[in-house]
């Protein structure tokens, strides 16, 4: 017996795009001026440059060397957002057992005062790092920032979440931006944790499953999809909002055994209307009785599911809980979207990938892809940036 559900991934971020240029060449580390061969060469993507003597490290497809390809290196997996390559720099080391690195780049052009911009970077833990930290942000300066030691830069980061978040999400990319008012004259940016370890939040992270080798005591972040481009509009720059919110209401409950002040409280409603992440009395996320009507929502032409991790989360419970459960993902895309290569599978590969690494065995998951074939609304492009399921339940 098969059932079809959709899901359409949560819309978790504003997606900011205007057609203003970007300021940040090389954005996606994709210009090489040389094959890379070891780690540390940040410099052959030009105008990139690591500001102190730990080097800042380059991956990508062209190499021979195994500890720098991708998707596949020496701190885990990752796919580019984009062509083939991406960097990654040390946030933070247990006990700064390792130096702290960095990577700058000088724009294109200097910023103008009283102009706002939107500065937006994608970081993404890597697979063996076993701590995961927040405070990661970007510089802001007029002068390029230069050190000769490995010490801790000691500047404002202009640029952090405003959550303040612990980046903690593997497998695919997390946007941390914000709006920035020139003074006049900035032309570098420098990304990476310019934070004393005793400010920062930790958090350790288990292995993902599938991963032999031992973990790493540090938490080592791959970036890609630097932008610095100016706006009108500031706040859409937000990758902090969670569109949910907006459905937020106070639930007022008048049951006799509810007459204490916890009663009252807000609950997060999904896009589909119903609360996200729900989890009993131990802190688990309980396992749905079925999968009717759930949807999730995909940022446009993105295939992170940052954000959909509580509704997945649900999915898997229901996994867990009935055994003989398999499931097939259909990739979908809006036609907007056609630019973006492969996106209807990279969607599928997101969701794909969380899954498993919470234990649910890959031969229960199926992987389809149907492009625009498909759509479910012409008038909301958004309903068409989607997963859908096929559950075949009952199945060994």
């Amino acid at each position: 017996m098969k059932k079809l559900y959709s899901i359409l991934p949560l819309l978790v971020m504003s997606f900011f795009v205007l057609a203003q240029e970007n300021l940040v060449p090389n954005s996606t580390f994709q210009e090489l001026e040389k094959k890379v061969k070891e780690e540390g060469q940040i410099e052959l993507a030009k105008p990139w440059i690591s500001p102190t003597l730990a080097k800042a490290d380059l991956y990508t497809k062209s190499t021979k060397n195994g500890l720098v390809t991708t998707p596949e290196n020496a701190y885990g997996e990752e796919k580019p957002m984009a062509g083939d390559n991406y960097a990654g720099f040390l946030a933070y080391s247990y006990k700064n057992k390792e130096p702290r690195s960095y990577l700058q780049v000088q724009l294109s052009q200097q910023l103008e005062a009283g102009k706002t911009y939107c500065i937006t970077f994608h970081v993404s833990l890597a697979d063996l790092s076993k701590f995961a930290t927040n405070y990661i942000g970007a510089a802001i300066t007029k002068n390029a920032i230069s050190a000769n030691n490995t010490d801790v830069l000691k500047v404002e980061s202009q640029i952090v979440s405003k959550k303040l978040t612990t980046y903690e999400q593997q497998y695919y990319w997390t946007p941390i931006c914000g709006v920035y008012k020139a003074s006049g004259g900035e032309e570098f940016l420098t990304i990476g944790n310019f934070t004393p370890d005793e400010k920062l939040q930790l958090g350790k992270v288990k292995r993902p499953r599938g991963f032999t080798n031992p973990q790493l005591p540090d938490a080592y972040y791959f970036v890609d999809n630097v932008s610095v481009i100016e706006t009108s509009t500031p706040n859409e720059c937000d990758c902090d909002s969670d569109p949910a919110m907006k459905n937020a209401e106070v639930v007022n409950r008048n049951f006799s055994s509810d007459k204490n002040p916890a009663a009252n409280k807000i609950e997060i409603i999904g896009s589909d209307g119903s609360p996200s992440g729900v989890k009993d009395a131990e802190g688990e996320v309980k396992a749905l009785t079925d999968l009717n009507d759930i949807t999730i929502i995909f940022v446009a032409k993105s295939y992170s599911i940052d954000g959909n991790v509580k509704k997945i989360d649900e999915i898997i419970a229901y996994l867990k809980a009935n055994p003989n459960a398999k499931i097939s993902l259909i990739g979908h895309i809006d036609k907007s979207e056609k630019e973006i290569d492969k996106l209807d599978g990279k969607r599928v590969g997101a969701v794909y990938k969380y899954i498993v690494s919470k234990g649910i065995k890959a031969d229960r998951l199926n992987r389809e892809v149907k492009s625009d074939e498909e759509p479910v609304d012409v008038k909301d492009p958004m309903k068409n940036m989607r997963v859908e399921i096929i559950e075949e339940v009952g199945l060994d």
